[in-house]
């Protein structure tokens, strides 16, 4: 019997040894979010530390715990940065809850994204599903501002985009493995989405400061071709299958319609003669019209769609060439259809384009208009 007694101990202290280099969760800091500058030589680290205290929590948040506090250091490199981060806390730091990255223009500018990326992804408690965002607006401002209606900070615009992306579809969020992913291939451009601060809304107490994404960044590998800002960005939403709904405004007749548009698909075709190619952007949509003040009939709503949608989408692809950047990946889709004429045309992974490369055929599906069909709610007198 002593024996079986004895066995069981030892068997129990074999099975109870594996915690014992566990650490305890109230005994580390956990680092939400990051932004990163550069500046005179020297990376300029935002790191912003997260309370859990209010996460999870499904009644109002306590306005008496503070929901975070934002560290600054600077270093020549981004682990020296670090290093002088660690001896200023009093925990240990955990990177496995770390949401979202901030680049600064000044950073993309002087090329340092791969080497910050190397300094991520490298450590192991980090993620491939953290998003990431460029701004040209001070880092400090925007780690300092707090969630509309002050609920919990991990629920922001940029700790989770994709809160807010099924009513607006504007620009497609962004992770760092589809980052890394579509800058090693062609055409080794990222639409990074641009992060600013916009005084929006407003309280009791005043001024309630919010995130707004209102455009891109054109980066790439070795630098950054400027931004794709506000009405300047509207084309990309029509490019991408992952959007939900996209909203357009347009004219018939000298009135204002606006039409959200749900169900869209989107296939780019390569047309290829010898080294000359084109590419057909083939979209389709379902419209639903929601604001509008005059009678109209179906016809009218699917031509302003049609011809909205091709205005939109041929604008941001000319801005695009303006800044140099193959905005809509198009070199990537020849190469995926016909890498041989990729490899005759391409260089530095890229294809020359011109404004008549593309032609752009808008399929307007179904027409809806919500509970009524095309008529007024009030009849004019």
């Amino acid at each position: 019997m002593k024996q079986l007694k004895m066995i069981l101990i030892i068997a129990s202290l074999i099975f109870l040894s594996g915690c014992w280099d566990s650490e305890e969760s109230v005994r580390m800091l956990y680092v939400h979010g990051v932004g990163i500058d550069y500046k005179e030589d020297e990376f300029h680290v935002y790191v912003q530390l997260v309370s859990f205290a209010n996460v999870a929590r499904s009644e109002q948040i306590n306005q008496d715990v503070m929901q975070s506090e934002v560290g600054f250091i600077k270093g020549k490199t981004i682990d020296e940065a670090f290093e002088k981060l660690y001896r200023s806390v009093d925990e240990k730091l955990f990177f496995g809850h770390l949401t979202f990255l901030i680049f600064s223009e000044e950073l993309l500018k002087e090329a340092h994204l791969n080497e910050v990326l190397n300094s991520f992804t490298r450590y192991i408690n980090t993620r491939y599903q953290t998003w990431v965002y460029a701004t040209d607006e001070p880092l400090e401002q925007i780690f300092i501002e707090t969630p509309i209606l002050r609920k919990a900070i991990t629920l922001t615009k940029l700790a989770n985009p994709l809160n807010s992306y099924e009513q607006d579809s504007f620009i497609e969020p962004i992770n760092v493995r589809k980052l890394i992913i579509q800058l090693n291939e062609p055409s080794h451009i990222v639409l990074m989405p641009y992060v600013t601060e916009k005084e929006n809304w407003h309280t009791e107490r005043g001024v309630d400061a919010s995130y707004n994404i209102e455009g891109v960044a054109l980066v790439t590998p070795t630098g950054f071709k400027g931004y794709l800002k506000k009405d300047a960005a509207n084309g990309l939403q029509w490019i991408t299958n992952e959007s939900i709904t996209n909203y357009l405004s347009t004219k018939i007749d000298g009135s204002d319609f606006t039409f959200s548009n749900k169900n869209k698909k989107v296939k780019i075709v390569p047309k290829v003669d010898g080294t000359n190619v084109k590419f057909d952007i083939n979209i389709s949509v379902s419209t639903i019209v929601n604001s509008f003040d005059v009678n109209v009939s179906e016809n009218a709503i699917r031509q302003a769609v049609k011809k909205g949608i091709e205005k939109e989408v041929l604008e941001t692809y000319k801005l695009g060439l303006e800044k140099n950047s193959d905005v809509y990946r198009l070199s990537e889709v020849l190469y995926r259809k016909h890498v041989g004429v990729w490899k005759k045309l391409q260089k530095n992974g890229v294809i020359p384009l011109t404004e008549d490369s593309v032609n752009v055929n808008v399929i307007v599906d179904k027409v809806r208009a919500g509970r009524t069909m095309y008529k007024n709610t009030i009849n004019h007198p």
